[in-house]
């Protein structure tokens, strides 16, 4: 029979504090943690928001600021604003046509109608210079050419000579015309009407088309007869300056019924005018003159047939 004494609790547990060996106590303090896969995706979060707010903050700021600068070529527009009167930028956008709206606008120049007007329905949306200087210039070398060869069949061979100054005078005339008239309509829009419904330079695309109507008249004005070439002129004028009246129109028809009337009626006038001008200055040739020309031809032609035959005689 076992006869050591009995232990109690306390006893027993200072017992086994005595026989575990004593061990040091470390404080061990992480620096640093390896990335998960988790935090990987926080960061990633937390790059876009940042990035939609710096966006958010950009966009409220002024942008022009921080905008790079537009390319020379970005927009037309923007080299209409930039250039000047006198630069030939500003005038390029005049030349800017393809050849289905110049047909067009030539072929509204020759048709009036009376409910529409040729300005808005063919020319407001893009006026053009290179239509009307091709006019004016084929309508000049027509004036040249017909003038010749109807003095080619009107004189005798002794007499003709090709006459370059037909091309000096006919030029000064039309361009004159096709330069001061817009001018002096501009200028009446905006001193009687106090508003600029065209510019200068869509008056002179308007005025330009309008001559379209006498190139093929100019070359039937070669037929020496005299009432027909009073004709032609008429008809011209008609065809044309009705074109120009329904242009102007709805623009001067706000004032006195009077000076709508007369306003119109000096635009007809005027470019009555310049066609009378061309078919007298070149085309036209009266009946005294006539008579005189076959007078002339006549002798001429009794002085080498007499001097032919003095020749002869003096042979045998």
């Amino acid at each position: 029979m076992d006869k050591r004494p009995l232990l109690n609790d306390d006893s027993l547990n200072e017992q086994q504090a005595a026989a575990v060996p004593q061990m040091k106590s470390h404080t061990h303090v992480f620096t640093s943690f390896p990335s998960s896969a988790v935090d990987q995706d926080d960061a990633d979060e937390n790059y876009v928001g940042n990035n939609n707010r710096d966006a958010h903050v950009y966009n409220t700021t002024n942008s022009d600021q921080f905008s790079l600068p537009r390319p020379a070529t970005s927009s037309t527009a923007n080299n209409k604003q930039q250039s000047r009167l006198w630069q030939f930028d500003y005038y390029r956008q005049y030349f800017e046509v393809d050849t289905k709206q110049v047909l067009q606008r030539l072929l509204g120049s020759i048709t009036p109608r009376p409910n529409q007007s040729y300005f808005d329905s063919t020319i407001r949306q893009n006026p053009d210079l290179y239509g009307p200087f091709w006019v004016c210039v084929t309508f000049i070398f027509t004036i040249a050419i017909s003038g010749n060869i109807k003095d080619y069949f009107r004189l005798s061979s002794t007499e003709f000579q090709i006459d370059f100054s037909k091309i000096t005078l006919s030029s000064i005339i039309l361009f004159l015309y096709w330069w001061l008239m817009p001018a002096f309509v501009y200028l009446f829009f905006r001193w009687r009407l106090n508003r600029i419904e065209y510019t200068y330079l869509e008056l002179l695309c308007v005025y330009g088309y309008s001559l379209t109507i006498f190139i093929p008249i100019c070359i039937l004005w070669m037929i020496q007869i005299n009432w027909l070439q009073w004709l032609l002129t008429i008809f011209g004028s008609l065809i044309s300056g009705s074109v120009l009246i329904v242009t102007f129109w709805p623009t001067v028809s706000i004032d006195q019924k009077r000076v709508t009337a007369l306003s119109m009626a000096a635009v007809f006038l005027m470019h009555t005018c310049l066609a009378v001008s061309i078919m007298l200055v070149f085309f036209h040739v009266t009946d005294s003159k006539t008579k005189l020309s076959t007078i002339s031809t006549t002798i001429l032609g009794t002085v080498a047939t007499t001097k032919r035959i003095i020749a002869a005689t003096a042979k045998i």
